[in-house]
C-alpha cells in the first residue's frame, strides 16, 4: 500500500524482523500475540530453575516446572507498595500500607538513572539494598552482562521487596532489568531458593527500508543532515564515496543524491537502531555513481558498482572529510620561506582536531615530530605505495612504529605543528619511493565480481532496484511499502 505525505526527503518501507542499539532500557516489549520474548541465554545461581518472567511490571508467574533454557521464576505473590527506603528513587507505583500484613511482603517497583560516575552497586545500594545484597546480584549479572559498560542516561528497572515476616526487615531485590542493545534486554531474578539467576531476552524489532532523493548544495553531509539521514549513515556514504570521488573538486551546487539505508523500530514505534546503507546514488561531474551493498560468499560485505566493480581502491582520495583544499601538489612559493619550491603534497584546511584518516590499510614505517613537518606519520601500505601525514596536533592512541592500521581508520587530528600558518593537514603519496599527486591517481580496485558472484550481485540489485521503483517519482519521495509485498527486503 502507497502513502504519500507531505514531509520533505522520507521514504520508508518495512516488515518484522530483529536488530541492534544500547538506549536506555524501557519495560521489557511482548510481541504482538503477548507472548514473551524469546529467551536467548540463561544462568542460574541454584539447581532449582523456572521461566523468568518478562514483564517488569506484572507480578511473576506461579512457579513452573524447571526447564534447562529459562532462568528461574518466583512465585506469584500479592503485589502492595511500600515507599522506598532512604535515597531511593521516586517509586513507580504509590504507596498502599493497607493491604500488606505480616506474611505478604511489599513490592514496590521503580527505575534508577545512570548518572556520570555511577557504578551499579553504588545505585542499587541507594535504593535501599544491603550492600551484600546488592552485590550478588551484580555478580550475578556479569555472567551475561558486564556493568562496565553502563551509560550515563541508561535507564534501570527494579523490583524492590520489603516486609513479609518479622525476621526479614531489610530491603530485597525481586527483578532488574536493563537494555543492553537494540537486541537485548538483560535481568536478573529472585529464585525460590533464595539466590538469583541472570538471562538475556531477545526484543523483537520491526525492520523498515528508508530513503532519501535530494540534491547537494554545500556537501554531501549537510544534504543528508537536512533530509533527516542518521549520521551514522552519512558517514558510512561519505567513506565509500571518498574511494571514487574528490569532494572539492568533484561535486557542484544541484548535484543530484539518492540514500537507501535500513532502520528497526521497537514495539512503541520509536527508533531503536539505525542499519547500514543499502544504496547510494551522487551525481559526479553529470554522470550517476550508484553503489550497491553486497555480501560475497566469503563474507565481506562492501559496495559494488553496477559493473561488479568494487569501490573500494587501494587508497582514499581524500583521507579528511569536510576540508577545504587550501594548496596543491606542484610549484609554489613557500608561505613560511618565501621562495618557489616543489609542494610534494596537498593541504586540505580543517578546525583543529578534525579526525584525519589512514588512507588505506598498511603498517606505520614512522611517527612522531618530523621537523618542519611537525607531528607526523608515514604508512607503507604495499604495491609500492606510501602515504604521509603532517602538522598533527596529535596522534589515535595506540599508534607506534610496526603497528598495522585500517583503511579509513583515525589516526590523528588536525593541528598546527611544525612550519605551519595554520591548522590544516599536509598529505603526501609515494610511488615507490617518488612524490606523486594524490588527486590524479589511478588507483586499483579491491575486486571485481565475476561468474555465479556476480550473476548473486545482480540478483540482490535488482531486489534493491524493485523497492525503489515503488517510490513515487518526485524531487522529494515519500513512501511506505511492506518488504513482504515487495518480494522481500534486500
Amino acid at each position: 500500500m502507497l502513502i504519500a505525505l507531505p514531509i520533505t526527503g522520507w521514504m520508508v518501507f518495512g516488515t518484522g524482523s530483529d536488530a541492534d542499539s544500547a538506549n536506555p532500557a524501557p519495560p521489557v516489549e511482548l510481541g504482538a500475540d503477548k507472548t514473551a520474548p524469546k529467551l536467548i541465554h540463561a544462568h542460574a545461581t541454584t539447581d532449582t530453575k523456572r521461566q523468568m518472567t518478562t514483564d517488569a511490571v506484572q507480578h511473576p508467574a506461579p512457579a513452573q516446572k524447571p526447564d534447562i533454557d529459562t532462568a528461574p521464576k518466583v512465585a506469584k505473590k500479592p503485589d502492595t507498595a511500600q515507599t522506598p527506603a532512604a535515597k531511593a528513587p521516586e517509586a513507580e507505583t504509590p504507596a498502599d500500607d493497607s493491604a500488606a500484613t505480616p506474611s505478604q511482603p511489599r513490592i514496590t517497583r521503580t527505575k534508577v538513572t545512570v548518572s556520570p560516575g555511577d557504578t551499579l552497586l553504588k545505585l542499587l545500594k541507594q535504593t535501599g539494598l544491603s550492600g551484600r545484597e546488592a552485590f550478588l546480584a551484580v555478580k550475578e549479572l556479569q555472567t551475561v552482562y558486564s556493568p562496565r559498560k553502563l551509560k550515563p542516561g541508561q535507564e534501570i528497572r527494579l523490583a524492590l521487596l520489603s516486609g513479609g515476616t518479622p525476621d526479614v526487615a531489610e530491603m530485597r531485590l525481586q527483578r532488574l532489568m536493563l537494555r543492553a542493545n537494540a537486541d537485548t534486554n538483560v535481568a536478573v531474578e529472585r529464585t525460590d531458593a533464595g539466590g538469583f539467576a541472570a538471562a538475556k531476552q531477545a526484543r523483537t524489532l520491526t525492520r523498515q527500508v528508508s530513503g532519501v532523493a535530494t540534491q547537494v548544495d554545500s556537501s554531501l553531509f549537510a544534504a543528508g543532515q537536512q533530509t533527516g539521514v542518521p549520521v551514522r549513515v552519512m558517514l558510512d556514504l561519505i567513506r565509500q564515496y571518498s574511494y571514487a570521488v574528490d569532494f572539492q573538486r568533484d561535486l557542484r551546487q544541484g548535484d543530484q543524491l539518492e540514500i537507501v539505508y535500513e532502520r528497526f523500530l521497537d514495539a512503541s514505534g520509536g527508533i531503536a537502531k539505525t542499519g547500514p546503507l543499502l544504496y547510494a546514488s551522487l551525481e559526479v561531474q553529470g554522470e550517476e555513481l550508484a553503489i550497491y551493498r553486497y555480501t560475497p560468499e566469503n563474507g565481506q560485505t562492501g559496495y559494488f558498482l553496477p559493473n561488479g566493480e568494487s569501490v573500494r581502491r587501494l587508497l582514499m582520495r581524500t583521507p579528511i572529510n569536510g576540508a577545504r583544499l587550501s594548496s596543491g601538489y606542484g610549484m609554489r612559493k613557500h608561505p613560511i620561506k618565501g621562495y618557489t619550491r616543489m609542494h610534494e603534497g596537498v593541504d586540505f584546511a580543517a578546525p583543529p582536531g578534525t579526525p584525519i584518516y589512514a588512507s588505506g590499510k598498511g603498517r606505520i614505517e614512522r611517527i612522531g615530530v618530523n621537523g618542519g613537518y611537525g607531528n607526523y606519520i608515514e604508512i607503507d601500505h604495499g604495491h609500492g605505495f606510501e602515504t604521509a601525514y603532517a602538522h598533527m596536533r596529535g596522534f589515535a592512541k595506540g599508534l607506534h612504529r610496526g603497528a598495522r592500521v585500517s583503511q579509513g581508520e583515525v589516526i590523528g587530528y588536525v593541528g598546527n605543528t611544525g612550519n605551519s600558518t595554520g591548522p590544516h593537514l599536509h598529505y603526501e603519496v609515494l610511488k615507490h619511493g617518488s612524490p606523486v599527486n594524490p588527486r590524479g591517481l589511478n588507483l586499483p580496485t579491491g575486486r571485481t565480481l565475476t561468474g555465479g558472484e556476480f550473476a548473486r550481485f545482480k540478483q540482490a540489485m535488482a531486489e534493491i532496484d524493485r523497492l525503489r521503483q515503488r517510490m513515487p517519482d518526485t524531487g522529494t519521495r515519500v513512501a511506505q511499502l511492506d518488504c513482504a509485498e515487495a518480494g522481500g527486503c534486500p
